[in-house]
């Protein structure tokens, strides 16, 4: 027997692009990407439609994109609750979550993180940071 998977679908909202991560209760996580805003309702079709195993919540980051993405959410009728999040610093945090999973190499190992910049968007890390800290806050996570 197949035990499921307990996940969350957590949204990083922005204007323009949006992040996004599958957060696991047990704090690991599986897909993450970045999608533009317009893209996005095929994300929430893929996790969240005809599928046997359903998130548990989306959770929303509460940035100024919040609403275009919740109403965004709603008009597509689906199953799993909307929660909202704090997201405040999340993206300054994605940038060293990045790098500690991306080491600088070569001559940028020389050049202190906080005076570089990732060479792409990280916006998948700031969802990821904000399922985390839901999970976390909300006594959720499962860990051993």
């Amino acid at each position: 027997m197949n035990k499921k998977i307990e996940f969350i679908l957590a949204i990083d909202p922005g204007s323009d692009k949006v992040g996004f991560a599958v957060v696991n209760y047990d704090l690991t996580h599986g897909e993450m990407g970045v999608v533009y805003l317009s893209e996005l309702h095929r994300i929430f079709k893929r996790f969240c439609e005809n599928t046997e195993n359903l998130p548990q919540a989306v959770i929303i980051g509460n940035g100024t994109a919040a609403p275009v993405v919740c109403k965004l959410y709603n008009s597509l009728e689906l199953e799993p609750p909307v929660r909202f999040a704090e997201e405040k610093n999340t993206t300054y945090k994605a940038r060293a979550r990045y790098f500690a999973d991306h080491p600088p190499t070569g001559f940028w190992r020389l050049v202190p993180l906080g005076l570089q910049m990732p060479p792409r968007p990280v916006d998948d890390y700031a969802a990821l940071l904000i399922g985390e800290k839901y999970l976390v806050e909300n006594h959720l996570a499962k860990t051993t």
